[in-house]
């Protein structure tokens, strides 16, 4: 009886050993370490009641981080990786041209009315600058900005395709600056939203900067009374099953083109109702889905520069935390049941051992 707890309490700590290491070991490996990125924001002009915003983008596009200060400079916690770093720096005391009436004085000491106010020809308050930097320690970095009056532009070249390989003629092509707030179409030297030609491509004129671009196109169904569940709309097979029978099939893409690139290639497919948004000037009583006249959302809200358009559903990227944290939890649990099982068993093969062993000197001992 000794020997068995003996070997039992030695499986035990066996056991408890192999639990500890497998934790420790776990939580080594999904513990992501995050190096300091330290940004300094240097701005053309003084700006003395300064509102800075921040952000950081994966090479994809995606918004990492924010942050928003009225201090020219910002931190960031990061992992290992290439990054886009923007800045928008607002000068909050003069955002916008300033109306001036000037007018002829009567002789009762009144202005005209006759003539009307004129805006005064200033540049905009609003300064734009970006890094793209690879992160893998801790860094500091100085982003310099510019007005985005003078700012640098480059002559952009985008082909646009269906998923057949044929040309979008017609289809609509827009471009935004990423982590910029300015709606750069004001600027009469860029040209950020287009149509492309017969051919399929299109022209723009933008800021010298990270620029998404967007693509998209409305067409047809031609459906008869009885239609098929599935159609081949640009190439691709679409499913028209459903309580509303559709008559135009929105299709849309996407690409992110940096500095030095200057061409891209989109490819458009057919996209949910709920990545549209309708302009209130194509908005038509008589149908409540999206259709012709409807754009991307992203494009609706950087052009229009309408805050409340941010809060409508539009696909986004999977957070990758959370698929990294679900996966270590279950690989966590299988290896610890796995150990336990082990354990259980070892515990089980020594028992069976040891009462083996007593039972020959069980039997001597009641022949004697």
């Amino acid at each position: 009886m000794k020997n068995f707890k003996k070997n039992f309490g030695l499986a035990f700590l066996i056991v408890l050993g192999l639990s500890l290491l497998t934790i420790t070991s776990l939580a080594s490996a999904s513990t992501t370490s995050y190096n300091n990125v330290q940004i300094n924001i240097q701005t053309t002009s003084n700006m003395p009641s300064g509102y800075y915003t921040v952000t950081a983008f994966n090479m994809t596009g995606y918004q990492e981080s924010l942050v928003q200060t009225y201090y020219p400079a910002a931190s960031f916690e990061l992992p290992n990786g290439q990054y886009i770093f923007t800045v928008t720096a607002n000068n909050q005391t003069s955002n916008y041209p300033v109306p001036v009436a000037l007018g002829t004085t009567s002789s009762s000491g009144e202005n005209s009315p006759s003539i009307p106010s004129l805006p005064i020809d200033i540049a905009p308050a609003v300064e734009y600058g970006y890094s793209v930097q690879q992160v893998s320690s801790s860094i500091t970095i100085t982003i310099a900005t510019q007005n985005v009056s003078s700012f640098p532009t480059s002559t952009l070249t985008i082909q646009v395709l269906y998923a057949n390989g044929s040309a979008a003629a017609d289809a609509s092509v827009s471009a935004s600056t990423i982590g910029s707030s300015y709606y750069w179409g004001y600027e009469p030297n860029v040209v950020t939203w287009t149509t492309t030609n017969a051919d399929g491509y299109a022209t723009l004129v933008t800021p010298t900067a990270p620029e998404q671009i967007n693509a998209w196109s409305w067409l047809p169904l031609n459906l008869t009374n009885s239609p098929p569940q599935q159609v081949i709309v640009g190439g691709e097979p679409v499913n028209t099953s459903g309580p509303v029978m559709p008559t135009y099939i929105g299709l849309a893409g996407s690409t992110l083109i940096i500095p030095p690139q200057t061409t891209a290639t989109i490819t458009l497919y057919a996209q949910q109702q709920n990545y549209w948004v309708t302009p209130y000037a194509a908005t038509s009583s008589s149908s409540s889905s999206a259709g012709p006249g409807a754009i991307p959302e992203s494009v609706y809200a950087t052009q229009q520069g309408d805050p409340a358009l941010r809060t409508t559903t539009t696909p986004t990227p999977t957070a990758k935390g959370s698929t990294t944290t679900v996966g270590n939890t279950l690989l966590l649990t299988i290896l610890l049941a796995a150990v336990v099982a082990v354990a259980v068993a070892a515990s089980l093969i020594i028992a069976t051992r040891t009462k083996r062993k007593q039972q020959p000197s069980l039997q001597t001992n009641q022949t004697q």
